[in-house]
């Protein structure tokens, strides 16, 4: 018998930064909410806008990645799976919660925090490195192709051996 697909695919916006915890045993989680809006027509003609919040859960390495480039507005595209969390709540009521346990997050916005980074580390670095020239003529082309005929195995011919 196949197993069910529980594939979710949604584009949305951060409505918070991300929180990263980490579990007793050390591994990272990043928990992050998104706003999906739909426009459609209702039944009266008149465009109308219905937003959706969901609950995104990321894991280790791509969970600290989440944590470390998005913010609060940044816009994601995210696949994961579809899980839904039951408990009871004080008053014995059975309730049901629905997250996204991400497989992939694709930042859509652009990543100001690595922005800042990557200024932070130009910032560091002089203007005035030391880079030496090369120029490449035939003198070098042909010590380069030399090169590759000494490493080139023993019987080799120049045709594929497929």
């Amino acid at each position: 018998m196949a197993g069910d697909i529980n594939y979710f695919f949604g584009i949305g916006n951060l409505t918070r930064d991300p929180d990263l915890r980490y579990t007793p045993q050390g591994t990272p989680v990043c928990r992050f909410d998104i706003a999906m809006n739909r426009i459609y027509q209702n039944k009266n003609g008149q465009q109308t806008k219905d937003t959706t919040f969901l609950r995104i859960t990321a894991w280790s390495k791509l969970g600290e990645n989440c944590a470390r480039f998005l913010h609060k507005g940044s816009r994601v595209a995210v696949v994961g799976e579809l899980l839904a969390n039951n408990w009871e709540d004080r008053n014995g009521t059975k309730r049901t919660s629905y997250e996204v346990r991400a497989m992939n997050v694709q930042f859509l916005s652009p990543l100001q925090k690595a922005n800042e980074e990557i200024r932070e580390i130009g910032e560091n670095f002089s203007s005035e490195a030391e880079i030496e020239p090369f120029s490449f003529d035939s003198q070098n082309m042909e010590n380069a192709l030399g090169e590759l005929e000494d490493i080139s195995p023993e019987g080799s011919n120049d045709v594929a051996p497929f």
